[in-house]
């Protein structure tokens, strides 16, 4: 690193005051060879692009840094260029970004997230630092399995956390992917400041393809704001400090609202029903609540399904009022285009539906599940044909570290085994030895 890039980057630690009275006038540097200045005149610098002008602006006005050393740093930077190949259409371009590991079958999901190698380094992980994962169960009330779930998937224990520099990841798909400027432009503002505030080289931070972090692979504001301190010896480091990736997990997903002692998901039977066709109006009976019997059967919204029974049944109320229906009458209920339970299946992974409406559309799970909380049914393409699930809140806040339904679903199984692996060997250890007396005296 020459002079200059080492006091540019320095000087991009500091705020505005702080900065103003370093002059880059004192810097002279050896003029490098007619070669270079050529290709450098003929590449356009970074900071000409429109929107990396509208982030440096922003980053001056709203947090002090100094322009010039903000644009020269910027200037330093190595973007990775979109690949466009004859040959892959525009599609495949997309799902890769997307993420292309989330376009497979769960079955070929988890066989590469949950197996025995994994789980035996997550219990050997366990077992070295124990007394740090039961104190942060006990202080986040986040289960220790949990906590293993997201190390093994994330980093396999921190075996792998990346290699790439975390300032160009941020940088290369805040300034070279429209559709992700958003949220990696306030990604790269908070890796700048996180840089800033730990008075780092903001080149020396490595991590994923995107620019996660750490045996957790948080991004740089989940850095800031919910990683800990967890070994206490003043600094957050997940890096190289397991306690404090222990504790930043738990401490994230505690903030996201996990509830101790809580269910998570379980493996659900579907056994076939078929839907009422007809409904005899009881005492207590009115227009909205047949149309919930309905609607948690098949899906739809409540007015259309309200005016599907008014069309179907108008001999059904009194002067064609709907808040007027005939005790004892017989109503046609309207028929589901696609039977079953597809309506129960959600794009998004927060809990919907009570869980007594997806055991009515056919569905069995485990007794002393409560049936009045909020639920989500999967369905998932297992090793040996469809899986249900039901995932309730938990499940739901596991996803807040990636809203994908196969991560989220490898992260709870993987635990679970490691769960069972340690508890396993722990029961092996504890055994007491039987040993038999050779010199006993038959009787």
């Amino acid at each position: 690193m020459n002079r200059k890039t080492a006091r540019l980057r320095s000087t991009l630690l500091a705020p505005a005051l702080l900065c103003s009275t370093l002059s880059w006038a004192e810097e002279s540097p050896t003029p490098p060879p007619a070669a270079q200045v050529i290709a450098a005149e003929e590449t356009p610098l970074l900071t000409e692009r429109e929107n990396v002008q509208r982030f440096i602006e922003r980053m001056v006005s709203k947090h002090q840094f100094e322009r010039e050393p903000l644009s020269e740093l910027l200037n330093q930077l190595t973007l990775r260029e979109k690949k466009i190949s004859p040959k892959t259409s525009a599609a495949k371009r997309k799902a890769k970004m997307d993420n292309p590991a989330e376009s497979r079958p769960w079955a070929e999901y988890r066989g590469k997230h949950v197996k025995p190698g994994i789980i035996n380094r997550g219990v050997k992980f366990w077992k070295l630092h124990e007394e740090t994962l039961a104190k942060a169960e006990a202080e986040y009330g986040v289960p220790v399995h949990i906590i293993m779930g997201v190390l093994g998937v994330e980093t396999r224990y921190g075996g792998y956390m990346g290699k790439n520099p975390v300032i160009n990841a941020l940088a290369t798909f805040a300034f070279n992917y429209p559709k992700r400027e958003r949220f990696f432009t306030s990604e790269l503002e908070a890796f700048l400041l996180l840089a800033r505030e730990e008075k780092q080289d903001p080149f020396s931070y490595r991590g994923s393809y995107a620019g996660a972090m750490g045996m957790p692979q948080f991004m740089p504001s989940n850095y800031r704001k919910l990683a800990v301190d967890y070994d206490q010896d003043g600094k957050k480091d997940i890096w190289h400090t397991p306690a404090d990736a222990i504790g930043s997990i738990a401490n994230y997903l505690r903030h996201h609202g996990w509830k101790p002692g809580k269910p998570i998901a379980t493996p659900a039977r579907y056994l076939p029903t078929t839907p009422s066709t007809e409904h005899q109006v009881a005492s207590g009976d009115s227009l909205w609540t047949i149309a919930q019997q309905v609607q948690s059967q098949q899906g739809g919204s409540m007015g259309g399904i309200m005016t599907q029974l008014q069309q179907i049944n108008p001999s059904a109320f009194i002067n064609n009022n709907p808040n007027q229906i005939k005790l004892g009458a017989t109503l046609k209920l309207p028929v589901a285009k696609e039977a079953g339970y597809k309506h129960l299946i959600l794009k998004k992974l927060r809990p919907k539906f009570q869980l007594q409406q997806i055991l009515d559309n056919g569905f069995q799970i485990e007794p002393n599940y409560p049936t009045d909380a909020k639920a989500l049914l999967l369905e998932l393409k297992g090793e040996k044909g469809i899986e249900h699930w039901v995932a309730l809140h938990n499940f739901y806040v596991i996803s807040r570290y990636n809203p994908r339904t196969l991560y989220t679903m490898a992260v709870f199984q993987l635990g679970e085994e490691i769960n069972k692996a340690y508890h396993a060997e722990k029961t092996v250890e504890t055994k007491p030895e039987i040993t038999l007396n050779t010199n006993a005296n038959p009787t």
